[in-house]
């Protein structure tokens, strides 16, 4: 890596020796500039925002140590290394107090002062490594909480569920999601970072269950936030292809997160079940003629009833019944099949316990091609709702393990939980391996590894980053954690599992 350098030095005889005799090229270094004073000084430091500045204590109109002090805001990234004639206690006390990275007498030794240079630009180095490596850690950190705000049925609290993820809380806010038949890429992921957003809109991306979700937060409201939306909406399918985009409602409060990924979902999942032809959907646009509507709300009631019997109905059954009503027609049976899914999905949720990975198998109809594969998707159904018909757990255990999937990046002690629950640990301990036959700690290993593997769709993240934003202190334990439970290690699942 390359550091820029200025030269501040009143001297024109040492200016031009420190010009002509330092190899700055072989330090890694590029002289950007040179100041004849202080105050030239500090209009350097304003326009080029140097790594280094050599600068001489000792100068007209301003010093080296004034400069330092008027410029110290401009400065915190930066290493200062001081060059003087004056062997005065003062100047070297003052030099420390600014925090001067080193302080070098004249006659100048150019071995001295090159590794002086050296050393700071490897203190440089350290530091920029150190802050890139927290700035990774705190996206992938980010992403876990926005996927988590998405994935969460907990209740928010005011601004509370904003602060996880995003930087600044919003005025206003819509989320899109874009469904692409190319796959979400690492380098369309990357593009993503760099995309050109106005100043008061604040965008966190994460990819969930192979889709790319995007909040979009505004500072302040506007009439014209779907323009907005179109042009972000535009960018990002100049780096997609076959891709389907769409935007929720505009919302204001932190609750309507959820309901504004439900919105851009349900959009998004409609517009591929009536194969619209428009690039993006907004919620709540899309309209139809009366007779489509007439025969929609035809096949809704249809399988209104078929859900409404569902613990006695059979996939077999279910499936005449949508051949059908569809004629053999894919379109029309996959919306029959989301109708009926939807609504047995609400029938049960409210007496039993419904896995996650039910709702990912509802989103699976957006995928089906065949009409062989919605039969098979309708057979896997199933078994989610046999997995699921059993009596729900009582509301404590519900509430805790609901709690641990929502705050799987932190410790989770037994110990810690019982407390937040009124309860003794061991009690606790006991009624969860007795209502779910799992014990506590595999609870907790589930819900990391489960939010694990959606992170690791997000190519961005590095897999080591994911480790960190779970809660593991190091990556070899997530990774014996990992392999024992998916007998392939988390980059092995990446590829085989994620794509591209």
């Amino acid at each position: 890596m390359e550091y820029t350098t200025l030269i501040v030095e009143d001297n024109q005889i040492a200016l031009e020796s420190l010009q002509r005799t330092i190899p700055w090229g072989q330090l890694g270094l590029r002289l950007v500039a040179v100041a004849e004073n202080g105050r030239e000084g500090c209009e350097m430091i304003r326009k080029f925002h140097p790594d280094i500045i050599l600068a001489d204590i000792h100068m007209p109109e301003m010093d080296g140590l004034a400069m330092m002090e008027a410029m110290e805001e401009e400065l915190h990234d930066s290493r200062v290394i001081f060059i003087t004639a004056y062997d005065k206690i003062e100047y070297a006390s003052r030099a420390i107090k600014l925090a001067a990275f080193d302080f070098i007498l004249k006659p100048l030794d150019n071995d001295e002062l090159c590794k002086s240079l050296l050393r700071a630009a490897e203190s440089l180095h350290k530091d920029r490594d150190a802050a890139l490596e927290s700035e990774r850690r705190n996206a992938a950190l980010r992403r876990y909480r926005f996927m988590s705000s998405l994935t969460s049925n907990g209740t928010f609290r005011g601004e509370d569920s904003f602060l996880g993820f995003a930087n600044r809380v919003p005025e206003v806010f819509f989320l899109i999601c874009v469904e692409s038949g190319g796959g979400i890429t690492g380098p369309v992921l990357q593009r993503l970072e760099f995309m050109e957003t106005p100043d008061n809109l604040e965008l966190v991306s994460t990819v969930l269950d192979g889709d790319l979700v995007i909040y979009c937060g505004l500072m302040e409201k506007t009439d014209s936030w779907q323009i907005l939306a179109r042009n972000i909406a535009n960018q990002i399918a100049q780096s997609y292809l076959n891709q389907v985009i769409a935007v929720s409602g505009l919302h204001t409060d932190a609750s309507e997160l959820r309901t504004a990924y439900e919105e851009a979902r349900q959009t998004l999942l409609r517009h591929i079940i009536y194969d619209r032809h428009t690039s993006v959907d907004f919620f709540g646009n899309q309209s139809m003629n009366s007779s489509k509507l007439t025969r929609l709300v035809d096949l809704e009631q249809v399988c209104s009833k078929m859900a409404l019997r569902i613990d006695s109905l059979t996939s077999e059954q279910v499936w005449e019944t949508v051949m059908e009503k569809s004629g053999g027609k894919l379109r029309i049976a996959r919306i029959m099949l989301m109708f009926f899914c939807t609504k047995a999905m609400q029938e049960k949720i409210h007496t039993s316990n419904w896995a996650d990975s039910a709702d990912i198998t509802v989103y699976g109809i957006t995928k089906l091609e065949t009409l062989e594969s919605a039969r098979v998707w309708l057979d896997r159904f199933f078994e989610e709702l046999r997995k699921i018909n059993v009596p729900a757990n009582s509301a404590l255990v519900r509430n805790v393990l609901e709690y641990v999937r929502e705050h799987v990046t932190e410790g989770l002690v037994l110990e810690n939980v019982a407390a937040m629950f009124y309860v003794s640990p061991n009690h606790l301990s006991t009624l969860i391996r007795k209502e779910t036959g799992t014990t506590y700690r595999q609870h907790v290993i589930n819900a990391k590894i489960a939010v694990a593997k959606q992170m690791l769709c997000d190519t961005r993240m590095r897999v080591e980053d994911i480790a960190y934003a779970i809660g593991y202190e190091n990556y070899i334990s997530f990774y014996n954690v990992f392999r024992k439970m998916e007998n392939m290690s988390p980059t092995e699942y990446r590829f085989s599992k994620c794509g591209d």
